[in-house]
């Protein structure tokens, strides 16, 4: 067995591998998990089929092992190893802007990102925090994405913003994919969720016109339908007048004719 001063390094070795690689069986929940196997200097280090790893070693300028899941023996005397999560990455934004009419408006949106280039991602990106490999590049990409936002709704009206969402989209997205292109990244999606008026009472000012404009067209429509209803009763009242009428003289008629008829009776008694 291994003297303890070299226990002692050798945990300490395991420990600070552990830490640094996100896994290892050392008990703690990491954002990305690997098993390390095997005992002292002869260890493995599996990787999962969706994390990107980077294994370098000391004395050799270039990576061991670099890709896509791909596992490797590895010593925790000479070897370090850095993961990351090859998952797609959505990044909520919310970004408090100032229009062109000096209003305060609440940009809500959304980035999806992946590492493209890992070979490229891992040496200009910070991937070392364990719990979260993912935290400073979402963190970047953030401020970037909310600073590309504010500076392009400060340059539109109220309107624009509200109905029209592409100027926004296509700033972001450029913005964005000048931010990754050298880092390995690729902006998988841009989207603006809503843009929302901070102010209730300008909201409520901006929504007036379309609720009067509602509103006219409705009570319009309402002046329609009552002018339709009384000119329909006054088509009934009159054919049901005509109706009558004509009753009326048939009535008439008759009753004449029945007047005519008992006067010749009698004239023709009194005759008799």
């Amino acid at each position: 067995a291994p003297p303890p001063a070299a226990m002692r390094a050798r945990v300490g070795a395991v420990q600070a591998a552990n830490a640094f690689g996100g896994g290892g069986g050392g008990g703690v929940e990491r954002a990305v998990e690997v098993k390390i196997t095997g005992w002292w200097r002869f260890k493995t280090v599996i990787v999962p089929p969706n994390v990107w790893v980077v294994h370098t070693r000391r004395d050799r300028k270039e990576p061991v092992t670099i890709g896509l899941g791909v596992s490797f023996p590895y010593n925790p005397y000479s070897d370090a190893f850095l993961l990351a999560p090859a998952t797609m990455q959505t990044l909520a934004i919310n970004a408090k802007c100032i229009c062109k009419e000096r209003q305060g408006i609440l940009v809500q949106a959304y980035v999806q990102w992946i590492i493209d280039d890992f070979k490229a991602a891992y040496q200009k990106i910070d991937f070392s925090d364990a719990d979260d490999p993912m935290r400073i590049v979402n963190v970047q990409l953030r401020e970037q994405a909310e600073a590309a936002i504010k500076d392009k709704v400060a340059s539109m009206s109220i309107d624009e913003v509200l109905t029209d969402k592409r100027p926004l989209i296509d700033e972001l997205t450029a913005r964005l994919r000048g931010v990754a292109e050298g880092q390995g990244l690729k902006i998988v999606t841009v989207q603006i969720k809503e843009a929302v008026v901070s102010s209730t009472r300008l909201w409520e000012n901006l929504q007036k016109p379309f609720r009067e404009e509602q509103q006219k067209i409705a009570r319009i429509a309402e002046l329609d339908r009552e002018r339709a209803v009384h000119a329909r009763e006054m088509e009934d009242a009159q054919a049901n007048e005509a109706i009558e009428q004509k009753a009326e003289r048939v009535r008439a008629t008759e009753r004449a004719e029945t007047e005519r008829v008992k006067k010749s009776e009698a004239v023709q008694l009194a005759t008799a």
